[in-house]
């Protein structure tokens, strides 16, 4: 049942990516790939301050969150006069620029071996 309930939290954490991004393209037309950048942002956030802090898990939660929206927000201050191709590409590179990071700071996010440990929610 333990296995039921975590392939139920990924499925939901991956509708909720899907229909963000249903909103931002669908419904607005606006190309945007920044959805993964943001989502590694706010993960990434919250994994680190359970793993090495003792913030519980909803407080981490709130400041990943808040961490992802303040770099929505400090990318689109300078791509709110573009559309179409040029913020697709632009935010196709914040993504790649994010990615880079991530799995290059090995001694915050080790890497390309990922965070292992963090606790569970209860």
């Amino acid at each position: 049942m333990e296995y039921f309930y975590h392939i139920l939290v990924i499925v939901t954490i991956y509708g909720i990516l899907a229909v963000s991004l249903n909103i931002v393209v669908g419904y607005t037309g606006i190309l945007s790939i920044g959805h993964a950048a943001f989502y590694g942002i706010g993960a990434y956030t919250s994994a680190l301050l359970t793993l090495h802090t003792s913030v519980p898990f909803l407080p981490a939660l709130i400041c990943g969150a808040a961490l992802a929206a303040v770099a929505g927000a400090l990318l689109g201050l300078p791509t709110l006069r573009i559309r179409g191709d040029y913020l697709l590409i632009a935010t196709l590179g914040f993504c790649e620029i994010v990615r880079s990071i991530l799995k290059n700071e090995v001694q915050l996010t080790r890497g390309p071996l990922g965070l292992s440990g963090i606790p569970s929610a209860e």
